[in-house]
C-alpha cells in the first residue's frame, strides 16, 4: 500500500505547472529546444537521465554477466560519447538547426532526409519504454498490463503538450535526483545488511573484469555503440546548450556521472544475483529486489528511481517521435506547438498499438533487432556531414542509405542458414563504409578528370 501511495504521488507530481503555457512556448526554438538556453546542470541531467532509461536490460545483461558486461554495455559508449564531446558537439552546436533529419536534409535534400527521419523514428521508438514502465507499474499495481501502459503513455506525455522541451528539461532535473538517490540508498543498505557475501558467493567468472568473448561479439558492441553519433536526444540536447562550450563540458560531466552511475547499477544487479540466483526473468531483478529485499519503503523509493529513470527516456522519446514524423517526414513546420501536440497524441497511440502483439518482448530484444539498422543507415552520412573529404552527394547518400538496409536484410536469412549469431551491423556496416569508400574515389577520380 505505501508503495502504491507514493507513486502515485510522485506520478501527479509530474504534473505540477504542466498546464501554465507562455505566449512564446509555440515557438520553433522555444518548443522544441526550450529557446537554446539550457544550462550546464539541466544539459547534464537531461543527457544522464535519458542515456539510462533502458535499465531493466541493463539488470538484465549484469545479471547475466556480471561485472564484466561494463566492457560492453558501457565503455563503447563512454568512448563515443567522449568523440561527441570533444571532435562534434561544438560543430553541431554550431549549425543551429533542430534535428538530424533537418541536418540531413541540409547537406544532402529532401529525399535522404525523408528516408533518414524513417530510421530516426526507429531508433527513438518509445515502445519499449512504455513497456518498461507498463511492467513496473503492473507491479505495483494490481491492474493488467494494457491498462499500465496507457497510464505510462498519459502520465510521460501530457506535460509535454505546453512546455516542449522545457518541460522535459525541468522534470529530468528532478528525475536525475531521483535515479541516482534510489540508486545509492538501496546499494548501501544492501552493503550494511548483508555485507560482502552475496558477492562473494558469486561464481569467480561474475566478479571478475574479463569478457571471454569471440572477436566479433566486442566488433559488434564498438560497432553498436556507433549509434551515440546519431542518436536524436544527444543533438537535440547539444542544439538546446547555451553555448558549444556548454555542450562540451555537459557531455564530458555526463560521461562521469554515467561512469558512477554504472557502479551503482551494476553493484545493486550483482547483490540481486547473488540474494536472488534463480529468477526466471533476469530483466526483472531490480524490481525483484524492490519487493522481495528491500524494507517496505525503501523498495517504494527503489521502484520511483527506476519510474524516473526509465520515464525519462519515455518523454524524451515521445516527444522526439512526434517532432520527427510531424515536422521531418510530413513537413508541417508552422504552428510549431499545435502540430506538436497533434503528433505526441498520434505517437501515443501508434505506441499503444505496437505493443500489444510485442509486449512480451524484452528491451535487449528490441535494442539487437532495430539498432543495426539504424547505425548503418544513419551513421556515415551524418559523420561525413562533419568530414567534408568524404561526403558524397546527395542521390549517392540515398543510394548508400538504401544499400545498407539491403544488406541488414539479407544477413538476417542468411546468418540463419549458417546458424550464425553474428549481429547484421558488422557486414552491414563493414559492406556500407566500403561503399562509400569506393563512391568518394570514384569522385575524386572524375574530379580529377575535369580539371
Amino acid at each position: 500500500m505505501l508503495v502504491q501511495v507514493l507513486v502515485g504521488v510522485y506520478f501527479f507530481s509530474l504534473l505540477a505547472g504542466s498546464f501554465r503555457k507562455s505566449e512564446h512556448d509555440d515557438e520553433p526554438d522555444s518548443y522544441l529546444l526550450a529557446g537554446r538556453k539550457l544550462a550546464l546542470f539541466p544539459f547534464v541531467a537531461t543527457m544522464v537521465t535519458t542515456a539510462y532509461g533502458w535499465i531493466l536490460g541493463i539488470g538484465q545483461l549484469y545479471y547475466d554477466y556480471g561485472i564484466s558486461a561494463w566492457l560492453f554495455l558501457s565503455l563503447p559508449y563512454t568512448l563515443f560519447a567522449l568523440v561527441m564531446a570533444f571532435f562534434l558537439s561544438g560543430k553541431i552546436r554550431q549549425e543551429r538547426l533542430h534535428s538530424i533529419p533537418e541536418m540531413l536534409g541540409k547537406y544532402y535534400g529532401k529525399n535522404v532526409a525523408r528516408l533518414g527521419s524513417v530510421f530516426v523514428l526507429i531508433l527513438i521508438s518509445p515502445a519499449m519504454y512504455v513497456l518498461m514502465t507498463g511492467q513496473l507499474l503492473a507491479g505495483i499495481f494490481p491492474l493488467p498490463l494494457w491498462s499500465c501502459l496507457i497510464l505510462a503513455l498519459l502520465f510521460s506525455s501530457i506535460y509535454l503538450y505546453n512546455g516542449g522541451f522545457r518541460s522535459i528539461a525541468k522534470k529530468d532535473s528532478w528525475k536525475f535526483i531521483f535515479m541516482f538517490c534510489g540508486f545509492a540508498a538501496t546499494l548501501v543498505y544492501l552493503f550494511i545488511e548483508y555485507s560482502w557475501e552475496p558477492l562473494i558467493q558469486l561464481e569467480s567468472a561474475k566478479r571478475s573484469m574479463s569478457f571471454n568473448a569471440h572477436w566479433w561479439e566486442i566488433i559488434t558492441w564498438f560497432l553498436l555503440a556507433t549509434v551515440v553519433m546519431s542518436d536524436p536526444g544527444y543533438h537535440q540536447r547539444i542544439y538546446s546548450s547555451k553555448s558549444p562550450a556548454v555542450a562540451k563540458r555537459g557531455l564530458l560531466l555526463s560521461v562521469l556521472c554515467w561512469t558512477f552511475f554504472d557502479f551503482l547499477a551494476a553493484g545493486v544487479a550483482l547483490y540481486g544475483l547473488g540474494l536472488l540466483p534463480d529468477l526466471e526473468n533476469a530483466s526483472l531483478v531490480y524490481p525483484a529486489l524492490a519487493s522481495d529485499i528491500l524494507p517496505v519503503w525503501l523498495g517504494a523509493f527503489f521502484m520511483i528511481g527506476l519510474l524516473a529513470t526509465v520515464m525519462s527516456t519515455l518523454d524524451s522519446f515521445l516527444f522526439l517521435s512526434a517532432q520527427t514524423l510531424m515536422i521531418d517526414f510530413f513537413g508541417r513546420k508552422t504552428e510549431t506547438g499545435k502540430t506538436m501536440r497533434i503528433g505526441l497524441l498520434l505517437v501515443s497511440v501508434l505506441t499503444f498499438l505496437v505493443l500489444l502483439p510485442y509486449h512480451e518482448k524484452t528491451v535487449v530484444d528490441f535494442f539487437f533487432h532495430f539498432t543495426p539498422f539504424v547505425v548503418c543507415v544513419l551513421v556515415p552520412p551524418i559523420v561525413s556531414v562533419f568530414i567534408p573529404v568524404i561526403r558524397l552527394n546527395a542521390m549517392q547518400v540515398a543510394s548508400q542509405m538504401l544499400f545498407a538496409i539491403l544488406v541488414c536484410f539479407l544477413w538476417i536469412p542468411v546468418s540463419e542458414k549458417m546458424n550464425s549469431e553474428l549481429s547484421a551491423v558488422v557486414p552491414g556496416l563493414g559492406a556500407t563504409l566500403l561503399f562509400q569508400l569506393v563512391l568518394v574515389l570514384v569522385n575524386k577520380r572524375v574530379k580529377g578528370i575535369g580539371n
